[in-house]
C-alpha cells in the first residue's frame, strides 16, 4: 500500500493533510438548513414565511436540520483538530463516514421530495440535486479527500 504524497502546501504545520476546500463547502451546502434557520430567527417578522417558502412541509424542515447535524458537528471537529485536540484526532477518521451518511441521506431526500410533487421539474430541487450528487462523486472519487482523513500524526 502505497501512501500518496502532495505538495508541501497541502500539509498542515503539524504534519497534517490539510482537508480540501470543498469538503468546507459540502459542510456548507449540507447545513443550508441550519443556515436558513439562523435567517429566519434573525428576522422575527419575515422569518415563519421565510421557512415556509424553503420548507412548506414541517417534517422536511426537520429533516434537513439532523441532516444539517452531522455536518455541524465536523466543523467543530474539524475546527478542534487544529487546535492539537486529542479528542479530535480520534474522531476525525470517522468524521469521513459522517459526510458520506450526510450526503447519500441528504441525496436520498433530495429524491424522496421529487416524488412528493411527481417528479415535476423544479430548479431549486433540481440545483439541490445536483450539487448532492456531485458531492457524493468527489467525496468517492477524490482520493486527496480519503486521505485527508486518513494522516493524522501523532499528538504529544
Amino acid at each position: 500500500m502505497t501512501k500518496n504524497i502532495y505538495p508541501l502546501d497541502n500539509y498542515t504545520e503539524s504534519g497534517n493533510l490539510k482537508a480540501p476546500t470543498l469538503l468546507i463547502l459540502i459542510l456548507l451546502f449540507l447545513a443550508r438548513t441550519w443556515a436558513l434557520l439562523s435567517i429566519s430567527l434573525v428576522s422575527q417578522q419575515t422569518g415563519n414565511q421565510l421557512l415556509s417558502i424553503f420548507y412548506p412541509n414541517k417534517l422536511h424542515f426537520y429533516q434537513g436540520l439532523l441532516i444539517g447535524c452531522l455536518a455541524i458537528i465536523v466543523f467543530a471537529i474539524y475546527g478542534r483538530r487544529h487546535a492539537e485536540d486529542k479528542w479530535a484526532h480520534k474522531c476525525w477518521p470517522f468524521c469521513l463516514f459522517m459526510i458520506w451518511a450526510a450526503v447519500i441521506l441528504d441525496c436520498i431526500l433530495q429524491v424522496y421530495y421529487l416524488s412528493t410533487i411527481h417528479f415535476h421539474y423544479s430548479l431549486t430541487a433540481s440545483i439541490q440535486l445536483v450539487i448532492t450528487l456531485w458531492s457524493l462523486i468527489y467525496i468517492v472519487k477524490s482520493q486527496r479527500f480519503k486521505d485527508s482523513f486518513k494522516s493524522i500524526t501523532a499528538t504529544k
